[in-house]
């Protein structure tokens, strides 16, 4: 039996899109999972079969990490890993490929002094260079790095609403990201309307999830929420540690969230999110992972864009993506939800394009990845899928070689990928 090691230092989001990668080593050998110890929580909940290690990562320097660390990185070193899998750029994270002989190492890694990356990497990132037409998001990215991957469809269950409640994540982690606390507070009252028409919920309670940091906009929502409702919140901001939101989340109805850890939680426990992805968001990345899954993507010439850097579509201190989940049109359909192209025309939407979640299945009964449906038209649609038959071939011809229909291409690689020995995949 194979032993592993996956490095992911990064946010609780990020552990739980591992998980394509995790589940496919599990089916040859044993997994060490090294973390933030902030998250040690979540991650042993996501993966109880894991051996699960936590560094001070987030609350501490370099320096401190090595006193305070020497013995795990010790440890680490003696296990005879088959394979490393360093997931992240970080500084750390490279300083720790060293611990490991290269040839080992997937992903993202260091030698002799040199930030390396596999092929796999250098062609991912050759894909990923428009964003608007990236055929991969961060799960497959991600799961893709080893060979064998588990099937795309297998990942998270098919998602399906339990009745109990309608579940609000309060902001995403930067501020572009989420909508307004007025804005919000009109969606969330249409989605609930919806919802009892439905005659879906078997309990009328909208839980107001966040940590401790969205307790002042928790505030501002139920400032614009109608009084009449306040008896069916339950505002939990701050109140949840990860297994209060596991039970919480596993009995929603519905999940309504920006592009944020909670909402991939929730696609891990097989719980419909509806999703509202603004400025760099781009479901096709980041959207949550399975079956069951509605996005409603901001789409502008602009998008999807970098947070960091001012917008230059900007209006009245709002940006423009953010203005469209205000349109008229956009809530009608939010209430009504017949997404088909006969309703969307009539009333047409302003710079929002609506996805579900989708996966094709080869006649292997496998899936190479995640992708995303919509009754409208997006002028990148055809570029994408272009996009997704390179990825498929090099899936095919490196990873599993037994779907025999499938050719490499001649422009897969580059003249540059054959310099030095390329480590596969």
């Amino acid at each position: 039996m194979q032993n592993f090691l996956v490095i992911q230092l990064a946010r609780f989001g990020d552990i739980i899109q591992s998980k394509r990668l995790i589940l496919s080593l599990l089916e040859q050998g044993n997994v060490t999972l090294l973390i933030d110890n902030s998250l040690e929580a979540i991650a042993k909940i996501v993966y109880p079969t894991v051996s699960i290690i936590g560094l001070p990562i987030l609350k501490a320097n370099q320096q401190t990490i090595f006193n305070e660390c020497k013995k795990i990185f010790t440890y680490l070193k003696t296990q005879n890993f088959d394979e490393v899998y360093p997931l992240n750029h970080s500084p750390l994270c490279q300083s720790i490929c060293t611990l490991f002989s290269p040839e080992i190492l997937k992903g993202y890694t260091r030698f002799q002094g040199y930030n390396r990356q596999s092929l796999w990497v250098k062609l991912a990132f050759r894909w990923l260079q428009n964003r608007q037409k990236t055929p991969l998001n961060l799960v497959d990215f991600w799961g893709l790095m080893t060979n064998n991957p588990i099937s795309a469809h297998k990942v998270n269950p098919k998602a399906h609403g339990n009745g109990y409640g309608l579940g609000v994540v309060l902001s995403g982690q930067n501020a572009r990201r989420s909508l307004s606390a007025e804005n919000y507070a009109k969606i969330i009252k249409i989605v609930f309307e919806r919802l009892q028409k439905q005659n879906t919920l078997k309990e009328k309670t909208i839980f107001l999830l966040g940590t401790n940091k969205e307790e002042k906009f928790a505030q501002e929502l139920l400032f614009y929420l109608p009084t009449s409702l306040h008896s069916n919140i339950k505002n939990t901001a701050g109140k949840t540690n990860f297994s209060d939101l596991k039970e919480i989340l596993e009995q929603l109805e519905l999940l309504l969230s920006p592009d944020t850890g909670t909402c991939h939680f929730a696609a891990h426990l097989g719980t419909p999110v509806e999703g509202f992805y603004l400025s760099s968001a781009n479901m096709f990345e980041t959207g949550p992972y399975g079956m069951g899954h509605k996005i409603w993507q901001a789409s502008l010439s602009c998008s999807p864009c970098k947070e960091i850097e001012k917008c230059s579509n900007q209006k009245q201190n709002t940006t423009s993506c953010a203005l469209a989940f205000q349109h008229q049109h956009f809530l009608y359909h939010l209430l009504h939800n017949k997404l088909d192209i006969e309703n969307l025309q009539k009333k047409a939407l302003e710079n929002i394009i609506p996805y579900t979640s989708k996966f094709y299945l080869t006649n292997e009964n496998f899936s190479f990845s995640q992708t995303w449906e919509s009754p409208l038209p997006n002028l990148f649609d055809k570029q994408r899928q272009n996009e997704k038959k390179t990825l498929e071939t090099y899936c095919a011809s490196y990873l599993l070689p037994n779907l025999t229909q499938y050719k490499v291409e001649t422009n897969l690689f580059t003249e540059t990928d054959w310099i030095l020995p390329q480590q596969k995949p």
